[in-house]
């Protein structure tokens, strides 16, 4: 989900050139409010919100960067060489344009007018988190398209003055390269790269992002080892490192154990190379993170970078994407030079509604701030179980269970991350279930349009409908999972037609290891299993953040079919993992 590479230059020329490129623009008017530090110098953006900006929305966003002196921009990609397109009116042949307008063209002539320096991302490509550098021939394919790719992007664009330099999107982990030969392979790729890119555009540094999760895998001294070695002969010109707090995959006291790791392979390998942070500015669950605790991971990298992109100012803190208290609170930040501390007020007159079965209706009256609101937190049973960004006061908890009651307290808060104090409560009680019908499901064959991860797999194809239950632990044989942003569906043959009524589907929720929950499941059925008709569609519910399983499920439905399709979108590009469907009728 994020991103970023460096090489000694061989002369003084281009030794200038290259610290030019890395510098900031002309200092802009607002300077007197850029001297706080630490603060953000850039932002990663990916390709698709800029394609959805109209020019002047464009215009804007670029202002919004600088008011708050954000210098720099990495547009994350621009082609994707496993389905062949690009997001600019490509000469390659074999790919098409995946975007409605030419994201590059755009994005770089906004940057010449706005003073930002602009850096192009090259290639994504899915199949990376399968074969990492393992595959070394599909590696060297791949940097050898990574090159072909910028040589066509710098004929078309090479002339705007925003051109700062390149971004490689694939991302080394922690993880996925323990042998002395992945980490030779991933040199030489980054070598036949960078060389190619300080050829065709010298002095204009190269980028990598790579990650770690604390989960697991290398430990930081090991991690030390692999890019020591990966440095000593790739000439990578900046390492912006990951810090992982968003994800979930570190804390901001393990910050400096990491950046410091880093900094050491760096001293050891190669000098010359420069290290960033790409401090992430997202929560777990993909909402924006508080400014206080950006602040916080700023100020625990600080000592060992040169740099600070964000993942992502552009997408979690600007205007255009969530409330404006964000950014208004981060300028006050930079003007201030602390972050303020002030609470909202508490939420009032709090009510619970029975909506149903499975769902309870709640509202409340609106908090103040001193620089304002940013949303309220939603607790259940005294966990919190919902966050929602921005003014509204009101909220529909969705698949709860039948017959339960449920009390709940509300919280307001600000973009500082100051809370106030808990609300008092309310309590409601959902419907009764109608008497369930038998189980047509058990047993039954069934297809599917993506297959499970052979680490997590679908064991005899029959785990789906096999009525054995996996624990919380992800490793339960009883999961399988699958790692893909890419929706995909299930379809059980109950061998005839039914009628039915009532459908389940569980799944598994491990955020450390980001294994998420569904955004959602639209369920359909089919007589002949080509022709489908709607039945329900389940949202993803308000939950914890606790390792749990939960079972998606859908009552009083009225559909007749042979086939049942359970169709899955992901949270994101992440994990999902899934253990039973069942379907109820007669």
């Amino acid at each position: 989900m994020h991103h970023r590479s460096l090489r000694r230059i061989g002369s003084l020329a281009l030794g200038i050139a290259f610290v030019a490129a890395l510098a900031a623009p002309t200092t802009p008017a607002f300077a007197t409010t850029c001297t706080t530090s630490p603060r953000i110098d850039g932002s990663f953006v990916q390709p698709g919100l800029i394609d959805g900006f109209t020019s002047t929305q464009l215009t804007s966003e670029l202002s919004t960067l600088n008011n708050a002196c954000l210098n720099s921009q990495v547009l994350q990609w621009t082609a994707d060489t496993k389905n062949s397109t690009t997001v600019y009116p490509s000469g390659l042949s074999g790919y098409s344009q995946s975007t409605s307008t030419d994201v590059v063209s755009r994005v770089l002539t906004a940057a010449d007018s706005a003073g930002i320096s602009e850096y192009l991302g090259l290639q994504t490509n899915d199949d990376w988190w399968n074969k990492y550098a393992s595959d070394n021939t599909w590696l060297t394919n791949e940097a050898a398209k990574a090159n072909a790719l910028a040589d066509d992007l710098y004929a078309k664009y090479g002339t705007h003055a925003s051109l700062a330099g390149w971004y490689l999107p694939f991302e080394v982990d922690n993880w996925n390269f323990t042998s002395t030969t992945s980490w030779s392979n991933m040199a030489s790729f980054y070598t036949t790269i960078a060389n190619h890119l300080h050829t065709l555009t010298p002095g204009k540094p190269v980028i990598i992002s790579p990650f770690y999760n604390t989960s697991g895998g290398q430990t930081s001294s090991q991690w030390t080892t692999m890019w020591t070695s990966i440095l000593s002969s790739a000439p990578i010109d900046v390492i912006a490192l990951q810090d992982g707090v968003g994800a979930g995959h570190a804390t901001t006291a393990q910050l400096s154990t990491w950046f410091s790791a880093t900094k050491s392979a760096i001293t050891a390998g190669r000098p010359a190379t420069q290290l960033w942070a790409d401090s992430e500015t997202f929560n777990p669950d993909f909402t924006p993170m508080s400014i206080s605790h950006v602040v916080a991971d700023l100020n625990a990298v600080s000592p060992y970078v040169s740099k600070t992109m964000s993942f992502s100012y552009d997408h979690y803190d600007s205007p255009s994407q969530v409330p404006a208290v964000y950014d208004t609170t981060y300028r006050n930040y930079l003007s201030s030079g602390t972050v303020e501390s002030s609470a909202p007020t508490v939420p009032t007159s709090v009510t619970a509604t029975n909506a149903g079965i499975t769902a309870i209706n709640l509202s409340w009256t609106a908090s103040t701030d001193n620089i304002g609101v940013a949303g309220y937190q939603i607790y259940r049973g005294g966990a919190l179980v919902k966050t929602l960004q921005g003014t509204s006061t009101s909220f529909s908890d969705v698949g709860l269970s039948p017959s339960t009651a449920y009390t709940y307290q509300t919280a307001a808060f600000d973009a500082a991350g100051n809370v106030s104090s808990l609300s008092s409560s309310a309590s409601a009680t959902t419907s009764a279930a109608p008497a369930p019908s038998p189980l047509v499901s058990s047993g039954k064959t069934y297809t599917t349009t993506l297959a499970a991860d052979p680490s997590y797999p679908d064991t005899g194809g029959t785990e789906l409908t096999n009525g054995t239950t996996g624990s919380t632990n992800y490793t339960d044989a009883a999961w399988q999972g699958r790692n893909s942003a890419s929706v995909y569906s299930f379809t059980v043959d109950l061998g005839t037609s039914k009628t039915i009524n009532q459908i389940g589907t569980s799944w598994l929720q491990t955020k450390s290891v980001f294994i998420f929950l569904p955004s959602q499941i639209a369920v359909s059925v089919s007589m002949n299993g080509t022709t489908f008709t709607p039945l329900v569609t389940l949202n993803a519910p308000a939950i914890s953040d606790a390792d749990q399983r939960y079972t998606y499920a859908g009552y009083n439905l009225s559909g007749t079919g042979r086939y049942v399709k359970f169709t899955i979108t992901p949270a994101s590009s992440a994990w999902s993992f899934v253990d039973e469907v069942t379907v109820r009728g007669n």
